[in-house]
């Protein structure tokens, strides 16, 4: 099953235009330009933010374990150019708080209301955390710098970044081995940066997040981590070599369906049947699927298959009305009806298709999808090394 997350904050911080909030954009950009004749590359990293609550909410619903879970950062480009053949977005974790704001980089005069490449815009206290190994209180509102060295409530995890353009989580690689506190120079902590690599393909982001997410809701070493968000940049090579190129992704603020998302995949299929399998190489099948559903249904939608060319027996003189069941390696996906772009594509883990003894089924939750749109539903059959796909123009809308 699936549960879709929309982005609740986004801005763009551009070195060239430092006091800019960009809160109210309905792009983010990611990347490097010249911005004059003979000058250094001027860069530009994005903030996104996700509500770990939803997440909480969810896995409390469906009664699922948090390590069992997968979940994916999309963003959609609306526009990219000078892009180098290879290169790779990181997504780090951001360490201070910060205000989405209002401003847009066309506002004149320039709003600096929220986030932006000099600050923050947020205020920050950090007394339980040292500078090095001098104890000190941390107040303030601007981006940190590396050279403070200001270190995250006692575990192995500090704050860095350059004092502009945002500020993330790394790990020291020293301290004395403390179980309790995972300071052990040879530990590492998943998640503080998430990456995707490009070589020859579209800029679009479908990057695995799981275990950033993780991080902000289990923590580290029983130290809690707070969800700034993620920051959107290059590599930190590709950041720093000679190659321009930027990228623009729809932000929230987007009149499209291609708003910023994170997709939390889970397991929650069950298969324990009596029925019959379906002839694989033969058979019908039909989705009972209502016209609309509202946003706020999670509906258990059923399929029912039989053989195409069913035989009569003594015991069963109406074959045709006889269900099967589809193979156990049956997964669905579902697609926008309108662009035909995948909403949710097909997964051999977390997008099964379920069993009982009336029939397969799916669980949908509609509080995934836009409403007043039009999706289309599909099934993939894996067996052995072919795969079958049912798509009977199955469709059906969400709305309000």
């Amino acid at each position: 099953m699936f549960r879709i997350l929309y982005a609740e904050s986004d801005a763009t911080f551009y070195e060239h235009e430092s006091e800019a909030n960009t809160g109210l954009d309905e792009v983010l950009e990611v990347g490097k330009r010249q911005w004059t004749a003979g000058a250094d590359l001027v860069k530009s990293r994005s903030a996104i933010k996700f509500n770990m609550t939803e997440v909480q909410n969810t896995l409390t619903k469906y009664s699922v374990n948090l390590d069992s879970c997968k979940f994916m950062l999309q963003l959609y480009t609306t526009n990219a150019c000078e892009l180098p053949a290879e290169y790779t977005v990181d997504a780090n974790i951001l360490a201070q708080p910060w205000i989405n704001g209002t401003g847009m980089l066309s506002s004149n005069p320039l709003k600096t209301n929220g986030a932006r490449w000099t600050e923050p815009a947020a205020s920050w206290s950090l007394d339980s955390q040292t500078y090095t190994s001098q104890s000190v209180n941390v107040d303030g509102n601007l981006w940190i710098s590396s050279s403070q060295e200001i270190r995250v409530n006692g575990s192995s995890l500090y704050v860095s970044g350059s004092g502009n353009g945002g500020s993330w989580l790394w790990q020291s690689g020293s301290g004395t081995f403390n179980l309790s506190y995972f300071n052990q120079s040879f530990f590492h902590q998943p998640g503080l940066t998430e990456n995707e690599s490009f070589s020859y393909r579209v800029s679009d982001i479908n990057m695995d997040v799981t275990d950033a997410i993780k991080l902000w809701i289990s923590g580290s070493g029983g130290r809690s981590i707070h969800n700034n968000g993620f920051l959107l940049k290059f590599s930190d090579t590709d950041e720093s070599n000679s190659n321009e190129g930027i990228i623009r992704f729809f932000s929230r603020e987007t009149d499209t369906i291609y708003v910023p998302k994170l997709v939390m995949y889970f397991d929650n299929s069950e298969y324990s049947s009596s029925l019959d399998q379906i002839d694989i190489d033969s058979y019908l099948s039909y989705c009972k699927l209502k016209p609309t559903y509202k946003d706020i249904e999670v509906s258990k939608i059923r399929i029912y298959a039989r053989d195409k060319f069913p035989r009569k027996s003594p015991t069963n003189k109406f074959p045709i009305e006889t269900v099967k069941r589809l193979p156990n390696t049956t997964y669905y996906a579902i697609r926008d009806a309108a662009t035909d772009e995948y909403i949710i594509p097909f997964d051999d883990i977390y997008n099964k298709v379920s069993c009982d003894s009336t029939s397969n089924f799916i669980h949908v939750d509609m509080n995934n999808f836009m409403p007043e749109r039009y999706y289309r539903l599909e099934f993939k059959i894996t067996d052995g090394v072919t795969e079958h796909y049912i798509d009977d123009d199955m469709y059906f809308k969400v709305v309000r």
